[in-house]
């Protein structure tokens, strides 16, 4: 009897830490989905166009399952997986259901995660990128917490749909700036690219084709006495189809095929000059009556515009900082260092930014020995990716000893300078002021000459992001910029020692440009006096005569303006 009792009792006791395991279970199981990562959010529906295939990645605690609440609209390419990294693919299809959901189940926890797919009938173009570029913000963007609050509306062009989603957060400021008119541009940007140009930043040390028809910038004029306006040249790309035909700094461009710029057309022409879409010959006309016929190729624009070597003073011109032409641009510096410069006067007035290694070569070329084991630059990310990173910004060095984009020393370019003078303008932006900043960290003088720069700094990470056969171009803001000292905050632009704008240079009209490296170039002029102790006065120019009046018109600037790592 005592014996039944027992194994009764052991049998009792065996059911009650069942069921207590069983209850520990469910406490578990009620704790998450089993899901650490995943690609779509929860809150959001994906529209895809029919035959349209999406794909999500995620990172599971155990096997999971898929099931798909309407096979007729949605068809899966596995149903099942084992735990870790994870990858599912949903083709949509023509159906009379345009809703479905996606429910991925992970064994042993009790939530689930659901995609919610919709099939589109929208014209729409482009707007499938979307979610791949919600997905990089979400990793990467410099405000990704505030970015993750958002709910975008991805049934908008590719463009539309990151100017629209970005520009509608507020704290973001230092992406988003308000313009004088009280809008608000952004410096986040994304590109669709030509097939034809078979352009690609993962290869940095390649030279990118671009459309262009060899013109660096312009500046729009217009007379004061009557409705005549002007597009005049601020500079050429050496090799260029314009500096081929004889185009140059200074020329002004009145005409365009024939078609007289105007009042209500000068912004449409300046976008047609400098940025064209495609293989195109055009036709202009300078304010003399020259017809000069130009194509924009496609070509590899040269960054360097100028350089030159007068009386032991270095002098360059760059507009852009492109890593392909890095080659160049180290013999332009072996060239002022065999000629043994003194003295450079570095002319980035034009120049909106670009690689930062190249920021990184021209600076380490100019400090030589000066910089060698100190900090070029240190780069403040999202809070996700500081965390990683113990909250402390990594470095990066100056590259003198070995620039990696060149497989080589700089030393054969090294010029040990401690005092530089630099031209600047607004269109001085991002990788131009990081050069600025990143000198000024190692205590070397740089004199401004010009007007106050851009004020950018922050920086971008570009992807390449692919939907069906279209490649995209993202560059979003990642990253904040400092110097050794640890200076950063120069979103105001830097303000030139000694002022003068160059457009109007001796009061309201505009006098036109001198030639680079010219003591009729006033910026440049400036810089001599300062190097030789010597006042040079520049000569008022006859376009300032009282008949021709010409000021300078405000137009928009489509030249990018970056800090790319």
């Amino acid at each position: 009897m005592k014996k039944i009792q027992y194994v009764k009792l052991v049998g009792l006791l065996t059911i009650l830490l069942f069921l207590n395991i069983s209850c520990k279970d469910d406490d578990t199981l009620l704790r998450g989905s089993g899901i650490t990562e995943q690609s779509w959010s929860t809150n959001q529906t994906y529209f895809a166009s029919a035959e349209q295939t999406l794909t999500f990645t995620f990172t599971t605690l155990s096997s999971w399952t898929a099931q798909n609440s309407s096979t007729a609209l949605l068809s899966l390419d596995n149903t099942a997986g084992n735990s870790g990294e994870n990858t599912i693919k949903v083709t949509v299809h023509k159906s009379s259901q345009e809703q479905g959901t996606i429910t991925i189940k992970v064994n042993g926890y009790s939530s689930a995660s659901n995609i919610k797919i919709q099939l589109s009938d929208d014209d729409v173009q482009g707007y499938e990128i979307n979610y791949s570029v919600d997905q990089y913000l979400r990793e990467k963007y410099l405000w990704n917490d505030d970015y993750k609050l958002l709910t975008p509306n991805f049934r908008q062009a590719y463009d539309e749909f990151l100017r629209n989603t970005l520009l509608s957060m507020t704290t973001n400021t230092l992406d988003k700036k308000r313009n004088s008119n009280g809008t608000y541009s952004l410096f986040s940007f994304i590109q669709k690219l030509d097939p034809d140009l078979q352009t690609s930043r993962s290869a940095k040390e390649k030279k990118t084709l671009e459309y262009n028809y060899g013109f660096v910038n312009f500046i729009a004029v217009g007379n004061r006495n009557n409705s005549n306006y002007g597009l005049v040249i601020q500079g050429v790309h050496k090799g260029s189809s314009a500096d081929k035909e004889g185009l140059k700094r200074g020329m002004e461009i009145t005409e365009i095929d024939n078609q007289r710029i105007t009042t209500t057309n000068v912004q449409a022409c300046y976008s047609k000059l400098i940025k064209p879409s495609s293989p195109t010959s055009i036709k202009v006309k300078d304010k003399d009556g020259k017809v000069y016929t130009i194509n924009s190729g496609p070509i590899y624009a040269n960054p360097i515009i100028h350089h030159q070597v007068n009386e032991k003073i270095g002098y360059l011109v760059y507009s852009a900082f492109e890593s392909g032409f890095d080659q160049e641009l180290f013999d332009v510096f072996k060239e002022f260092k065999s000629q043994n410069i003194t003295e450079l006067i570095l002319d980035l007035r034009y120049n909106g930014g670009g690689d930062v290694t190249s920021a990184n070569l021209i600076s380490s070329c100019i400090a030589g020995d000066l910089c060698i084991d100190k900090t070029f630059a240190s780069y403040r990310y999202n809070d996700e990716r500081m965390k990683v990173l113990g909250n402390q910004r990594p470095i990066q060095k100056f590259a003198y000893s070995q620039y990696d984009n060149l497989s080589t020393s700089l030393s054969a370019g090294g010029l040990n300078l401690r005092k530089i003078y630099c031209l600047v303008t607004d269109d001085s932006a991002s990788a131009s002021e990081l050069v600025i900043n990143a000198l000024r960290g190692i205590d070397i003088e740089v004199i401004l000459i010009g007007t106050t720069t851009h004020g950018k700094n922050v920086g971008m990470e570009g992807v390449e992001l692919t939907a069906g056969t279209d490649k995209y171009l993202l560059f979003p803001i990642t990253f904040q910029a400092y110097n050794a000292k640890g200076f950063g905050d120069f979103e105001n632009g830097f303000t030139p020692d000694y002022e003068i704008n160059e457009n109007k240079p001796n009061g309201e009209y505009f006098e036109g440009y001198g030639d680079f490296g010219a003591e009729s170039d006033p910026l440049y002029a400036k810089a001599i006096s300062l190097i030789s102790g010597n006042e040079v006065t520049t000569p008022t120019r006859a376009v300032n005569q009282a008949k021709e009046q010409m000021l300078v018109i405000a137009t928009p600037r489509l030249n990018r303006i970056g800090m790319i790592k």
